[in-house]
């Protein structure tokens, strides 16, 4: 069995597969499939959108044992050549002559449903790939016994379509790319069954949906997957991610397609093309206006795709992209921004001009010239960085180095190492990894939430720890937000040298700030613990030192 402790060591020998990747291939998640919409066609292709990933409807085309592409719901991928575009197909959803209708499970259902797979790439010649399964680790997109099964059946489950469809497809159009794994998040349990069961053997590209990694964090929870056996160099493609934000949608597709660019991951497709009613921030609205999350994909596909990517980043509080020589992303710890020499200019991530560029953790610049490269250092010069240590920022997987703190929990006076969780390996945890403790199977932490405890043997603390590397006057300032959930909050103790600064019990969002002198060598300590119980005490947190 795959075990994300032992194979850690893994991630060392590794290959950069970021030293020689270039901006994905860009695309857009459309419902054609679902309903014909000319006029939503005409404007992703005003837009420049030129890779779709939609899906043809088994049942709409095998009615009465016969397979019929009749219909403009089972017709329109032939309308994208014409136009430049293509598609991928994604096969997820049973038909009612195999099976009942559930996900097909049957070796005559698996057959029939890899035969419909390989019909597709063969009505198709717009299909480059055929996308199998769609978030098959949840309980959403399959049903039967695959969702009632545990995650190690669902994967055998899933493996045995995957081949099928591998083969049937191969079969009929070599060239076509098999895209298998259709996890949401980043559930390196997951990846582990399909491992076992041998799924990597039928694929040519791994798929996730990384709604719930925060973009400053996808590269280390790629570089975590990259241990999987079989997944080591998987090339990886993103064939869902998006926002509920309006405003902040924009930010948040510049953002993950520097991090994914950096990951090696070779297609990232927002979520949506047009609206689909739950909530998602289109590309284009129903209005056929292009949004402020179409405008970021527009400034992508002009200044970022295809082009080489190298990390920029100057320190551990600022991430940055550099696309070719002529486009900068960044965005981190708020500083100052000075541009010199002629045509450098800072937009936003929507394209639109910035008068006075500053960094903001929050919304990210993108440095361009027409004239001269974008050279950090050069003509994009950064204010002095005044943060020393940041829990976010710095927060690194056991054995991996850079972490600027000291993170365990304690018990009484007994500390209490954490150990890497893979995600969804059990009901009830996260599907992305995190760390967690054999002491509790509630205590866990990631990279801006932790849970305390309280076993029957006493409560458990988390602790953050910092020690000054220097004398200097700085300010301390701890971020605490406790789930609504939780019933009677958490308790907090800031501590300098063992001497308490603050203790307080925290029920809603809170800061505890401290403006400290400290000598060489001196420690700040924050630890919170669990009120009388743990009951929904899922905190948010962030702990950030900076000089005064």
């Amino acid at each position: 069995m795959w075990r994300p402790a032992i194979l850690l060591f893994c991630l060392f020998g590794l290959p950069a597969l970021a030293e020689t990747a270039t901006g994905p291939r860009l695309g857009a998640a459309s419902n054609f499939g679902q309903g014909w919409q000319p006029e939503m066609l005409d404007a992703a292709e005003a837009l420049g959108v030129r890779d779709l990933r939609d899906a043809v409807y088994w049942d709409l085309v095998e009615v009465d044992g016969r397979r019929r592409f009749g219909t403009f719901q089972t017709r329109w991928p032939d309308l994208l050549a014409p136009r430049g575009m293509g598609t991928s197909l994604t096969v997820n959803n049973g038909h009612p002559d195999h099976d009942g209708g559930v996900t097909p499970h049957t070796p005559g259902a698996v057959a029939a449903f890899a035969g419909f797979a390989a019909a597709l790439a063969a009505q198709f010649p717009a299909a480059d790939a055929i996308e199998v399964g769609n978030e098959m680790n949840s309980a959403v997109f399959t049903s039967g016994p695959m969702r009632e099964a545990d995650l190690e059946g669902k994967a055998r489950y899933y493996t045995a379509l995957l081949r099928a469809t591998h083969g049937a497809v191969k079969a009929e159009r070599p060239g076509v790319r098999i895209l298998g794994g259709a996890a949401h998040s980043i559930p390196l349990a997951w990846f582990g069954a399909l491992s076992e069961a041998g799924a990597p053997a039928w694929m040519d590209a791994a798929v996730i949906h990384p709604y719930t990694t925060p973009p400053e964090h996808l590269r280390r929870q790629v570089a975590l997957l990259r241990s999987v056996p079989g997944f080591e160099t998987m090339p990886l493609e993103v064939t869902e991610f998006g926002s509920e934000d309006a405003g902040t949608a924009a930010a948040h597709f510049v953002t993950n397609y520097c991090q994914m660019a950096l990951s090696g991951v070779t297609r990232v497709v927002w979520y949506p093309l047009n609206p689909r009613g739950d909530g998602l921030v289109p590309l284009i609205g129903a209005d056929l206006e292009v949004t402020a999350a179409g405008r970021a994909y527009r400034l992508i596909a002009e200044r970022m795709e295809g082009r080489p990517v190298a990390d920029a980043a100057p320190d551990p509080f600022t991430y940055a992209c550099r696309f070719g020589d002529r486009a900068l992303v960044i965005w981190g710890a708020p500083r100052e921004v000075t541009l010199t020499g002629a045509g450098v200019r800072a937009l936003d991530a929507t394209g639109a001009p910035v008068a006075a560029p500053r960094l903001s953790r929050e919304a990210p610049l993108v440095i361009v010239s027409e004239s001269a490269p974008v050279v950090l250092g050069g003509n994009v010069v950064l204010g002095p960085q005044a943060v020393l240590a940041d829990s976010f920022d710095q927060f690194a997987w056991p054995g991996r180095p850079g972490d600027g703190f000291e993170r365990f929990a304690r018990q009484g006076d007994e500390v209490i190492d954490w150990e890497l969780r893979g995600g969804q390996q059990r009901g009830g945890v996260p599907w992305t990894p995190y760390l967690g403790s054999a002491r509790d199977g509630l205590l866990r932490m990631g990279a801006d939430w932790f849970l305390p405890a309280r076993p029957e043997a006493g409560p458990i603390e988390v602790v953050h720890r910092w020690t000054a590397p220097e004398a200097g006057a700085v300010s301390v300032e701890a971020r605490l937000a406790p789930a609504e959930r939780s019933e009677d909050g958490v308790d907090a103790t800031l501590t300098l040298n063992g001497r308490v600064l603050e203790a307080r019990t925290v029920t809603g969002p809170a800061v505890l700030r401290h403006d400290l002198t400290l000598a060489a060598g001196d420690r700040v300590e924050l630890s919170v613990g669990p009120g009388a119980t743990a009951r929904g005490d899922v905190t948010a947190f962030r702990l950030t030192i900076s000089r005064r």
